[in-house]
């Protein structure tokens, strides 16, 4: 099953002039933008780095060998980052920018890259979580906040690739990474939405609401935009998402594991759409709303406040770390919840009273809205994605 691995295979050679950047373009750069490339990063002169040379000594860093990046980030990441510097179309890219912002208070997990490519397209990429338990944390925030610090931080990092470099801009991401893309887009000047040609989110996550879906802005967006998740979506429908996405059809059939971009399949030089959610992304999309209509906004403090004690408790930055040291990681965890006041702790469960119920009900409506078998697919499901000419 061909995935963008091949795509690269087929279509490494060909230069932006000739194959404008697209669909699959944004899969393989924002799956392997997970490669650790900030220490090396550092290190070069900022005048005159290509993705071939930034990805290629931040492999050779890691002892020229794939490995995992983390421990649900797989080894494929640092393959199709290889494959991506390896290549004509991508290794001669100029990375004119890098940026990376890690802090435990707030938790701030951001990492942004801007490419110059051949044909003048300015591309913005953001990465979704790594792994790292702060980057974790700050997706609760997402749901717990009206904002959180990367927002803001995506919004102005675009601005300022927008500033810095003319004509059209692609601004795309994965997972957390997609969350940003949008918001950056929606945020950031008209000037500068209006030079952007293509958004690509990826299987990111909504928003603290839905507000943002009925703004101009994106309304202003929707002939650009384009949001990519696969038939059983765990990631991209939690929180208040918009539902102006295409459904991509994942070699992997389990939920969670789908939210890998290595699983999304490829059919020549675009995504291998399907006509909709499966059952279980269904399941999902219903479970997740279920859940955010089940929880007390007036007890989202409360929520933030103990899993930032829990976080703090447990002493780890990774989850690689978690996963070394799980006795003591698990018994700070518990140290912190017990110490924790015992009116935030009565919040924290009663925010989560009655969520057993939410899954018999989300099944139930699930199974109610199987399409028939052999109903035709949607005419968008099997149309190709512009490029962003």
């Amino acid at each position: 099953m061909a995935n963008s691995s091949d795509y690269l295979k087929k279509y490494g050679n060909v230069p932006f002039e000739e194959k404008p950047f697209n669909a699959v373009d944004s899969i393989a750069l924002c799956h392997s933008f997970y490669l650790p490339v900030e220490k090396v990063y550092s290190n070069l002169n900022k005048n005159d780095v290509t993705l071939r040379e930034l990805y290629m000594k931040s492999f050779e860093l890691r002892g020229s060998r794939h490995k995992a990046v983390g421990m649900v980030l797989t080894k494929n990441i640092s393959i199709r980052a290889v494959e991506l510097a390896r290549s004509a179309r991508f290794g001669g890219a100029k990375v004119a920018d890098f940026t990376e912002v890690f802090t435990t208070q707030p938790a701030v997990q951001f990492a942004a890259m801007t490419l110059l490519l051949s044909d003048g397209t300015v591309v913005v990429v953001f990465r979704g979580t790594d792994d790292s338990i702060i980057g974790w944390k700050e997706d609760l925030d997402i749901l717990v906040k009206k904002g959180i610090p990367s927002h803001r931080l995506a919004r102005d990092y675009l601005e300022n690739a927008a500033a810095k470099y003319p004509g059209k801009i692609v601004v795309c991401g994965h997972s957390k990474g997609g969350n940003l893309a949008l918001w950056a887009a929606l945020k950031c000047s008209d000037e500068t939405r209006d030079r952007i040609s293509a958004l690509y989110n990826l299987e990111g996550p909504g928003f603290y609401n839905d507000h943002l879906y009925y703004t101009e802005a994106y309304k202003s967006l929707l002939d650009r935009y384009y949001h990519l998740m696969p038939s059983s979506a765990f990631v991209g429908v939690m929180l208040a998402h918009d539902e102006d996405y295409e459904v991509i059809k994942s070699s992997n059939w389990i939920g969670p594991l789908q939210h890998d971009p290595n699983t999304w399949m490829v059919e020549d030089d675009h995504p291998l759409y399907m006509p909709g959610l499966s059952f279980m992304g269904r399941f999902n999309d219903l479970v997740m709303k279920k859940v955010m209509e089940l929880l007390p906004p007036q007890y989202y403090g409360s929520i933030e406040k103990v899993a930032d004690a829990i976080v703090k408790g447990m002493g780890q930055l990774y989850l690689t770390g978690f996963a070394k040291h799980p006795g003591s990681s698990l018994k700070g965890a518990v140290e912190a919840w017990n110490s924790t006041d015992e009116e935030m702790k009565r919040e924290f469960k009663e925010s989560f009273k009655g969520i057993g119920g939410v899954f018999p009900s989300a099944l139930r409506e699930a199974a109610e809205g199987e399409p028939a078998e052999g109903e035709p697919a949607a005419a968008a499901a099997n149309a190709e994605i512009p490029v962003t000419a």
